[in-house]
């Protein structure tokens, strides 16, 4: 067997956790701490248990409202995300919520950080992932995948044996147990092409109105109907008045919260404009200048209804980190337990790409945020009985000196950014 990728060093064990559940009611793993505002869902397997009251026509297409009294408890259920890709592949492992946790549902998501995750070919070679703790996923670098080979997505995690004889109740209630590594494993798949994309283009209206970002795609010979878009974010803005020793210029970054899906079915000659993000004109990412690097996958069937149904779940409950009352599967299983519910859905697609430029001057509505007019120093002393620490001195060259609020001259404290520039920025600042 070749090994192209070396196996990282994770962190080992999970622990205990704070209480103690019957097995199958509710297991107990010990992830990493909650962490708000991340992406993705975290989703429990209801299959086989089924609570009275509870309606699930997810098949149909039909979202109904659910009541959750009398559903058993699945919490910390396997959640893979991800897809197999050319280049790199991010793979998000996560612990589903229980039902009835309201708290952990509505505002964490717990990651799971301590796996091992690899890309296995047909022709057994294997490609190792890492763990990127600032993004908390796996990066896998797949390089160019094979058209002629099947890949799939393999994951061991060591994790408590509820079933062991020797579990013991520890000092907090909890249930202590020895550790048995659990191997899951994703359907092999051959990569499906992904076209290119058209193009990534805006509208804007008219004025106060948003700026709708689209991307345009099509395949000339009609044999793919379902994509997926990600897109990641980088602009460059400004302090409001330059002062000499402070930042003025700032960028900062962002990323695609929400899943972005689109099919051909009912299109003419296949052809798709879909909008990718909406941006408010007078918004802080597009006073100098805004760039969107686009990403697109053409994904099965099979997945494009799975993650329709994530997508429909998730607005009905109200919240991405909300459970998701309904059995989806996907096409990861455990390989040694086959009983063992995971939950996740991974293709394997190539990708292509396409960025788009806008500039100020093509849209930005300026809003002003804060005065930044001049303050003298004797006004500011007979108001605030002294110079608040929110300004900083300005014109130290007039009688009385002139002080200025530091968020008009430090970019790093009014747009969230910092000073450093992304490598391919197309300036020289």
């Amino acid at each position: 067997m070749k090994t192209i990728s070396p196996t990282p060093a994770l962190p080992q064990g999970e622990g205990v956790a704070n209480k103690m559940n019957r097995f199958h009611k509710s297991r107990r793993y010990n992830t990493t701490p909650s962490l708000e505002g991340r992406a993705g869902v975290g989703l429990p397997s209801l299959w086989g248990r089924v609570g009275v009251g509870l309606l699930c026509l997810i098949l149909c297409g039909c979202i109904t409202e659910y009541d959750t009294t009398g559903i058993d408890e699945l919490g910390d259920i396997l959640v893979v995300e991800g897809i197999i890709t050319d280049d790199i592949s991010y793979i998000t492992l996560s612990r589903s919520v229980n039902l009835s946790n309201e708290e952990n549902s509505q505002t964490s998501k717990q990651y799971v950080y301590n796996a091992k995750v690899y890309v296995e070919c047909d022709d057994n070679t294997l490609l190792v992932g890492y763990f990127d703790y600032d993004n908390f996923r796996y990066v896998i670098n797949t390089g160019i995948l094979n058209l002629e080979r099947k890949y799939s997505l393999k994951i061991e995690i060591e994790e408590p044996d509820y079933n062991s004889a020797d579990c013991q109740m520890g000092w907090w209630g909890e249930m202590i147990c020895p550790t048995i590594t659990h191997e899951y494993s994703s359907d092999p798949s051959y990569p499906i092409q992904t076209p290119e994309i058209d193009s990534v283009f805006w509208k804007k209206r008219g004025k106060g109105q948003p700026v709708m970002i689209y991307v345009a795609t099509h395949d000339q010979e009609g044999k793919v109907q379902y994509f997926r878009w990600s897109y990641k974010e980088d602009w460059e803005y400004h302090s409001t008045v330059f002062l000499d020793g402070y930042p003025f210029y700032c960028w900062n970054s962002d990323s695609n919260r929400e899943m972005l899906l689109g099919n051909t079915e009912k299109t003419v000659f296949g052809k798709k404009n879909d909008v990718v993000t909406e941006i408010v004109s007078s918004d802080r990412r597009l006073s100098y200048l805004y760039r969107i690097n686009v990403k697109q996958n053409v994904i099965s069937k099979r997945a494009y209804d799975y993650y329709d149904n994530i997508k429909k779940n998730a607005k009905q409950t109200g919240s991405i980190f909300s459970p998701i009352p309904s059995e989806l599967r996907g096409n990861i299983k455990c390989i040694t337990d086959p009983g063992r519910p995971v939950i996740g859905y991974v293709d394997v697609s190539t990708t292509t790409k396409n960025q788009r430029y806008i500039y100020y001057n093509e849209v930005y509505e300026y809003y002003k945020q804060w005065d930044c007019t001049e303050v003298p120093e004797d006004t500011l002393q007979a108001r605030y009985n002294g110079i608040p620490y929110e300004y900083v001195l300005f014109n130290p060259w007039v009688i009385p000196k002139t002080y200025i609020l530091v968020d008009c001259v430090d970019c790093t404290l009014n747009g969230g950014g910092d000073t450093q520039k992304p490598g391919d920025w197309p300036n020289n600042h």
